[in-house]
């Protein structure tokens, strides 16, 4: 636990612990100011996160990050790299040119990002922040619609607060980062809109469904369908009542909303960059009867990550927390179904349909799987009014520091070598440095740069060089060298550089040491 300490140091994280501090002594007498004070604790908790680390990281953030800085110029033409004069393969996501690797939406959001913060890591980070934070309060009002139970609400959404795996996500430290942290925010906010609905059947609600669903599409493919699968089991269960008809063309208008939001980005890709999609489009099926990039599991594997997502301990509270939500009388309505059902389905698909396994697959539920665990907390105790004493809501958040921090400073502390995958944090913190810093090292006329080990982190940072991994094939090699363009070659011992650009006079060594 000491390494909690230099965390504790910064009055972002200080700040958040205080307000959820608050917001629990406050939830049972002022219940919207204990709301309030949860949505500001979860909002500078994300701030802190995405500060963490100055840094891209590795997998996958960089390679998003420099998308999205490209369409800060071009937004309705996602590149890798602008350039295309060096040859590519396409079908290598990670060094093309047209990159439709993944929708658009998340990335327009980071272009915005930067266009109003700078171009940083931070920037592309923030709109997790807000996502993040607002997704707390769909936590609460699902869980209040589903439970009519104040305490069970509240506590979801403080679990969710403190959720260490989206926390994660967005600090861009895990895989799929900021592409996940989008894909589940509106997945749960379809979920959250289809919650209201089922209570309301207002035209607001369904309209609202269909709208955040084609938003997940536009970031994920069409799993962001999920709203509609218990909703439309509902809705054929009440063919004979005389609300069908009604219900039934709200439903449909809202699919039909959902297809104008994510439909018409299909057609203009397809007909723009007719070989680009239809590869992208094969790639992703490819991932239902193929393990790939060798992400392969058990049908246990999402299961057996529970850990990862809700803590060791509290994970065993999801299934319990089912159980009494599907067997207790007050409990069951067409949202309890709904809710169970968009989780279980989620799980069996990806466990036992998907080859391709990967831990944020299933992102979009882990919020319900809160709900479950909070219901299960809070049927522990007879009385529901414990929860206005000192101790409860003080052990609460103790536990939520013990699962989760730690964690959080196991990854992300500087000083802890060890923790660190062999001195990751020291090495892209320094290489971040001179790729920030570049033009001091080069002449303004060079604006190609060879051996370049963080290629997409130079392009992120300096818009006019173009940067490559190693070295250049001969052929392109010879196409700069007819025009007599300045290159830029970074000494790395263990990559030597071929001949034919040592031999070429318009090489300049970039000085700058990379680690």
């Amino acid at each position: 636990m000491a390494a909690l300490f230099p965390l504790l140091n910064s009055w972002l994280l200080l700040l958040s612990f205080l307000l959820a501090l608050a917001s629990i002594f406050l939830c049972n007498s002022k219940h919207q100011w204990a709301l309030v004070c949860l949505l500001f604790a979860a909002f500078l908790l994300r701030l802190f996160m995405a500060g963490l680390d100055p840094f891209l990281h590795e997998w996958d953030e960089r390679f998003h990050a420099l998308v999205a800085r490209n369409m800060m110029d071009h937004p309705f033409t996602p590149m890798l790299r602008v350039s295309d004069w060096a040859t590519y393969d396409y079908r290598d996501w990670s060094r093309n040119h047209i990159w439709l690797h993944k929708q658009p939406l998340f990335l327009w959001q980071m272009a915005l990002s930067m266009k109003l913060l700078g171009v940083s890591p931070f920037a592309i980070r923030f709109p997790g922040v807000i996502m993040g934070s607002i997704g707390v309060l769909f936590v609460y009002r699902i869980g209040l619609l589903l439970t009519t139970n104040r305490n069970i609400a509240f506590l979801a959404a403080l679990l969710t607060c403190f959720s260490y795996y989206p926390l994660e996500l967005m600090s861009g430290l895990f895989g799929m980062d900021q592409n996940d942290t989008a894909f589940s925010f509106y997945v749960l906010a379809s979920l959250w809109a289809y919650a209201e609905y089922s209570y309301k059947k207002t035209w607001k609600y369904a309209i609202l469904a269909g709208l955040f669903a084609g938003g997940a599409i536009l970031i994920k493919w069409l799993t962001g369908l999920l709203v509609f699968s218990a909703w439309g089991i509902i809705l054929t269960s009440e063919i004979r009542k005389e609300h069908f008809k009604k219900e039934i063309v709200q439903y449909l208008v809202a699919l039909l909303t959902c297809a104008m939001v994510f439909v018409p980005w299909q057609l203009y890709i397809m007909h723009r960059f007719p070989i680009e999609a239809a590869f992208e489009y094969e790639y992703n099926l490819r991932r239902l009867h193929e393990a790939v990039d060798a992400r392969s599991g058990t049908w246990l594997f999402y299961v057996n990550n529970f850990g990862l997502y809700y803590g060791e301990v509290p994970s065993w509270l999801v299934p319990v927390g089912l159980i009494l939500l599907v067997t207790l009388r007050q409990f069951r309505t067409k949202l309890t179904f709904a809710v169970v059902f968009y989780f279980v389905l989620t799980l069996v698909f990806f466990s036992f349909v998907s080859k391709t396994m990967v831990p944020a697959y299933v992102m979009p539920i882990v919020p319900l799987g809160n709900i479950f665990i909070a219901i299960a907390v809070c049927l522990a105790f007879s009385n529901p009014k414990v929860f206005k004493y000192a101790w409860a809501p003080v052990s609460i958040l103790l536990a939520l520091l013990i699962f989760n921090l730690p964690e959080v400073t196991h990854k992300h502390d500087p000083s802890n070598i060890a923790a660190n995958d062999g001195k990751y944090w020291s090495v892209k913190a320094h290489n971040n440095e001179v790729y920030k810093n570049l033009r001091k090292y080069i002449p303004p006329d060079v604006h190609i740069v060879l051996n370049a080990m963080d290629y997409t982190d130079i392009m992120f940072y300096n818009k006019d060089i173009d940067a490559y991994f190693s070295y250049i094939s001969p052929n392109d090699f010879d196409k700069l060298k007819k025009q007599h363009l300045h290159v830029g070659v970074f000494k790395n011992p263990t990559n030597p550089m071929p001949d034919y650009v040592w031999s070429y006079d318009n090489i300049y060594v970039i000085e700058a040491e990379l680690k």
